[in-house]
């Protein structure tokens, strides 16, 4: 869609021959990628036909990173996917501006400073869907609208459907999954526009080399340190947009047929790990649901059991973000269900500590834990598991466990954290109902009947067999658990798990 005041755009091409003699402006922000980059390409199609070149800017903002809680390695991975993104621009002759804004209030400015010395007659970004995002997006505009000669262009390119076109027979947003993914499986095998990729850019000319060779010689600036070990992030998260293909490939190629059943199982290798670029949009979910729908002979709803189950995953953080966006009240810290607001959660933070602490005494989580304290991810189903466990069995708000997975994951994405523990809580749309309470010790023998995971990431338990494994304090003689160095677990399950069930009856009658 085009900003308020595009229109002028037009107008301008028409009446000022000036403007086609300027250059053209492509605003990165969560889309550091060249491929399906639906603004990109559209700054590049600008600069063709009349601009003389393709410049890129990307604005550092650590003020933004805290407000969102964004993780120290998620921000690692940001800036090392940033230096990338630079290097493919590089061959293109595109040059790659990065200013640092000290303070949000501060973007509109640096971007309007930009536009002057760059000499820009138009700005390109996509749009970004989130509230705060949007005041921001805003303040730049209004501040642009003032320069004359300069046009802005915003371009959806966020989600496969957008929100708008996705309604229930009423009219109204869907709130529930399974009629919303129906939609959409209809509207995407229906309406091929949906899942249409827009290629790279065109190059600059040669002498844009020459023209912008400062800019080319600078490097992203800025340490991030994080605490984890840098060549194991490395390792497992290599930056850059031919690195996620090559990850998306692999999975295809390998792994997407036995997802439906390996991808519970957390130490097998069964998932894509495509979460870290994806959510810093090195890729597109369109981009994954295209290439999986070619792989699957061009059916979604049909077809292989492995390829369907994965796009149905990628559909469910469509689905979430539709929920961010239609119903705003849940990115700021409001439960999806306004009855639950009323629920009276635990002050016990000894207990929040020792989930953080991956010290709770249940195996299975804490082997979670640990995964994510370690590495800055965690497998979905631990994710399910430790976010249960905190509001279920310690009756811990869940909010603040949402705010640590956001502060410690490389995939920490608003939408898909919010929407994965308010239904973990029962306080969510679509949500685990609220008398279904996971049994950690059962989710351990079924979902890690071994204990191979437990043993990769709680090596004082390696010794025992796969039956002590899962419960070491009440298996073993209290003499050799204390030997384990192990601690006791915090709560008994059964108890913890009336006194929610019972919590949540006393709101539901209010």
């Amino acid at each position: 869609m085009k900003a308020p005041g595009s229109a002028m755009e037009e107008e301008q091409d028409q009446h000022d021959p000036s403007i086609k003699t300027r250059n053209t402006l492509m605003w990165f922000r969560t889309d550091l990628r060249l491929q399906d980059n639906k603004a990109l390409y559209e700054a590049s199609m600008r600069s063709k036909v009349g601009a003389r070149h393709l410049i890129a800017l990307y604005i550092i903002s650590e003020d933004e990173w805290k407000e969102h809680d964004e993780a120290p390695i998620k921000i690692d991975f940001w800036m090392r996917n940033l230096t990338s993104l630079k290097k493919d621009l590089d061959r293109l002759a595109i040059p790659l501006v990065t200013k640092t804004a000290k303070d949000i209030a501060d973007i509109p400015t640096l971007v309007e400073q930009v536009v002057k010395e760059m000499d820009i007659s138009h700005v390109f970004w996509n749009a970004d869907l989130m509230i705060d995002e949007q005041r921001r997006d805003a303040a730049v505009k209004k501040s642009l609208m003032k320069l004359p000669g300069v046009a802005v262009e915003e371009c959806n390119c966020e989600c496969i459907v957008d929100p708008a076109d996705i309604k229930t027979k009423t009219g109204n947003p869907y709130s529930v999954f399974t009629p919303y993914y129906n939609n959409w499986c209809k509207l995407v095998e229906t309406e091929q526009h949906y899942l249409e990729l827009t290629g790279p850019p065109e190059a600059n000319p040669p002498e844009a080399k020459d023209i912008f060779a400062d800019i080319f010689k600078t490097v992203p600036s800025g340490s991030y340190p994080h605490s984890l070990d840098i060549k194991m992030v490395n390792e497992l998260y290599p930056a850059g947009e031919d690195a996620a293909h090559e990850r998306l490939k692999s999975f295809l190629q390998s792994k997407v047929k036995k997802y439906r059943e390996a991808r519970d199982v957390p130490v097998q290798d069964g998932t894509s790990l495509m979460s870290p670029y994806l959510t810093s949009g090195v890729v597109t979910t369109r981009q994954c649901v295209a290439i999986a729908r070619a792989a699957n002979n061009n059916k979604i709803v049909s077809g292989d059991e492995g390829i369907k189950a994965w796009i149905r995953e990628l559909g469910w953080k469509e689905f979430y973000k539709n929920i961010l966006i239609s119903f705003p009240r849940v990115c700021m810290g409001r439960a999806f269900q306004p009855k639950t607001e009323k629920v009276q959660w635990s002050d016990n933070m000894e207990h929040f500590q020792r989930w953080c602490e991956d010290k709770t005494g249940f195996p299975i989580v804490d082997a979670g834990m640990r995964q994510l304290n370690a590495t800055g991810y965690m497998h979905n189903r631990l994710r399910m598991i430790t976010a249960c466990f905190l509001v279920k069995d310690l009756l811990i708000d869940w909010r603040l466990g949402e705010r640590y997975f956001m502060n410690s994951l490389i995939d920490g994405d608003l939408a898909n954290n919010n929407g994965g523990w308010q239904w973990s809580a029962s306080t969510g749309t679509d949500a685990q109902p609220y008398f279904r309470v996971f049994n950690p010790l059962l989710q351990s023998q079924r979902f890690d009947p071994k204990g191979s995971y437990i043993r990769k990431w709680v090596p004082e338990l390696r010794g025992l067999n796969d039956k002590q494994i899962h419960d070491p304090s009440h298996i073993l003689h209290p003499k050799d658990f204390a030997k384990l160095g192990y601690p006791k677990p915090i709560v008994d399950h059964a108890v913890a798990k009336k006194k929610y069930v019972d919590e949540f009856k006393r709101i539901l009658a209010l």
